[in-house]
């Protein structure tokens, strides 16, 4: 897990003090996006980062994760991943939900050496305001239901 946080360290980063800025004094902005749409937007991030296509990620992003976050840091998330766990296999699971008063949603990715969790927190708008990897282990979500 050393290189993937070392290759995204700045993303995890951001995802705390994010959270921790905007959700003092508002109200919350969970439920903006359907459980559907968010997932989407959620899959769609997934597509960008395997792309490399990080100018795509612009206009999904909140002002404080664009102000934070390089096209350079966000290209270089999916090789190390990769060079990692190995070869991707599929997303195995699907999780919405709410966390800290905003809409979340935890994409489990299965590699060929580990499985990870990606989570993407929605601020009021439905702009992504939080994108972190953890290992399963950190998945704050419940499983979905099957």
């Amino acid at each position: 897990m050393r290189r993937l946080t070392t290759a995204i360290a700045g993303i995890g980063i951001v995802w705390a003090s994010v959270i921790a800025v905007s959700g003092v004094g508002r109200t919350p902005g969970f439920g903006q996006l359907s459980g559907e749409a968010a997932i989407a937007k959620a899959e769609l991030i997934l597509q960008h980062l395997q792309s490399g296509n990080a100018a795509a990620l612009v206009p999904l992003f909140d002002a404080k994760m664009l102000a934070a976050l390089t096209e350079e840091k966000l290209t270089a998330v999916w090789p190390g991943a990769l060079e990692q766990f190995g070869s991707f296999k599929s997303v195995t699971e699907r999780r919405e939900g709410q966390v800290r008063d905003r809409q979340t949603v935890e994409l489990v990715l299965a590699f060929e050496r580990e499985t990870i969790v990606m989570r993407a927190v929605f601020d009021a708008d439905g702009k992504v305001g939080g994108l972190v990897f953890r290992p399963l282990s950190g998945a704050v979500l419940p499983p979905a239901k099957k």
